[in-house]
């Protein structure tokens, strides 16, 4: 006999670098709020989003089902802002399931109050692993991908995968970058497999090296608002045996506006001095992305992160995705992003 589901709880928190894990359990917990009546969820971003709509949000009354609404980069919010969500927690909305998605930790007494009335579910490294524990969770990744789709693949060649596909392994968005190729890669060459095991010629043929440099191309361009190469760049991105899957795209962007958004915020004569000294980046990136700042619209790469929120939202969860393809609603971000660059005052 079938047994029944546990009943949804009022508030989830998916988190960790493990983002192929995260998305795939965002996913079944989308299908089932679907399949309890509750439609499609609210889609918001913490880095966009006042705390007062997520909580209207939480408060929308449902009829004849839950009402999910789901949260992207929610360790953005610091402490203070928590708090308003935590007092939302202690008396939630029965009739609405809260999802809290992030690669960290939430702020204290927000994650103490999931964890209360809800549950906290991680996957990926410890938060506090060094890079060499990261760079050997990458390869455990990989070999776990493989096996999940079905392939075989020894410790050295996983190893080398890890080698030729990924950048920097010290902070949490590179890692879930990092991840996200890995099952990408995985995918793929289990495919070209054909059942064998995965070799290093496989590798040379069907890996690109380090795909997120492509994607800083594609930035570049767009930063620099030059809208046929940055479709030529996004073209490229998408097409032939090397293509870039979409969330990877997403997720470089996003660190790249980001970084510019902090340099900008150090004033219009930012230098790379300056952009080591607030986010850690140093050399010829520091140095880039000074210039990027100085050159753009004062407020310009704020607005380009809030539209790349909106974007990220819009490649994991949306049915925006599913009317046009995954290249739709990339080139309708980049033609933003390009206007943005050039002055114009959308997200």
């Amino acid at each position: 006999m079938a047994t029944q589901p546990e009943p949804l709880l009022p508030v989830y928190a998916l988190q960790g670098e493990d983002r192929p894990k995260v998305d795939r359990a965002l996913a079944r917990l989308i299908r089932r709020i679907t399949d309890e009546g509750g439609g499609e969820p609210d889609r918001l971003s913490a880095t966009e989003a006042p705390l007062p709509d997520v909580i209207a949000a939480c408060q929308t009354l449902s009829f004849g089902g839950l009402h999910g609404v789901i949260v992207l980069d929610a360790d953005a919010w610091r402490a203070a802002e928590a708090d308003v969500l935590v007092g939302y927690l202690d008396d939630p909305n029965p009739a609405s399931v809260l999802t809290l998605v992030s690669a960290g930790p939430l702020p204290q007494r927000l994650q103490q109050a999931v964890e209360r009335v809800g549950r906290v579910l991680h996957w990926g490294p410890d938060p506090k692993a060094s890079a060499r524990e990261r760079r050997k969770w990458l390869e455990s990744h990989f070999a776990q991908e493989v096996q999940r789709v079905g392939g075989h693949v020894a410790p050295a060649v996983a190893r080398a995968v890890v080698e030729r596909a990924c950048g920097e392994t010290t902070d949490a968005q590179r890692t879930g970058l990092n991840a996200l190729m890995l099952t990408h890669e995985a995918e793929k060459l289990v495919a070209y497999a054909d059942g064998a095991p995965i070799d290093r010629d496989m590798i040379a043929l069907m890996t690109p090296e380090h795909p997120e440099a492509r994607v800083y191309e594609f930035a570049d361009a767009l930063v620099a608002g030059d809208a046929p190469l940055a479709f030529d760049r996004l073209g490229d991105l998408v097409s032939g045996d090397d293509r870039t899957e979409p969330i990877v795209i997403v997720i470089g962007l996003a660190r790249h506006y980001r970084g510019l958004a902090r340099a900008q915020e150090l004033g219009p004569a930012v230098t790379a001095d300056d952009v080591t000294a607030a986010t850690g980046m140093r050399g010829f990136p520091a140095r880039k992305v000074a210039e990027q700042a100085r050159a753009m619209p004062s407020g310009a790469a704020a607005r380009a992160v809030a539209r790349v929120a909106r974007l990220e939202i819009e490649t994991r969860v949306s049915a925006q995705r599913e009317l046009g393809g995954a290249l739709f609603v990339l080139e309708s971000a980049a033609r933003d992003l390009v206007a943005i660059a050039r002055g114009a005052a959308l997200v």
